[in-house]
């Protein structure tokens, strides 16, 4: 049996979630980089379905305890490609560009702050392998 601590779903899947999350800050670079290009129109990434899309088919076994429960038997992260879209219903400046300069800095800091958030968890988790490799030392 061979055990591969790095090809686990959890991480795979917060692995995905951080791609995503780098992807969307280029795109908000990207808008804040033609601020003042006329017609240019704000884009963002879909965010919505982010669990829906990287939970699909997994090695993960469940079982149900009831026969109510339901019975989905696995699990997996696979990583596809975030839909971006040109983001409607923003007001439009005299040369029709409609990058808000506030709207795009507060989604560079939720992209941020979920990244770092990420990490965090992803070094919490190395933590853990590292203390079972040691024994509980450490």
């Amino acid at each position: 049996m061979r055990l591969d601590l790095f090809q686990e779903p959890i991480m795979d899947a917060m692995g995905n979630y951080m791609t995503r999350l780098s992807k969307r800050q280029q795109i908000v670079a990207s808008n804040l980089a033609n601020i003042d290009t006329p017609g240019y129109r704000t884009r963002d990434i879909s965010f919505h379905a982010t669990m829906e899309e990287l939970l699909s088919q997994s090695p993960i076994p469940l079982r149900a305890s009831h026969v109510e429960h339901n019975t989905m038997s696995s699990l997996a992260f696979a990583p596809l490609e975030p839909e971006v879209f040109t983001v409607s219903g923003l007001p439009l400046r005299a040369d029709r560009n409609n990058v808000d300069l506030d709207r795009e800095m507060l989604k560079l800091s939720e992209t941020s702050f979920g990244f770092s958030v990420m990490a965090q968890l992803l070094r919490g988790k190395f933590r853990t392998l590292a203390s079972a490799i040691n024994d509980g030392r450490a």
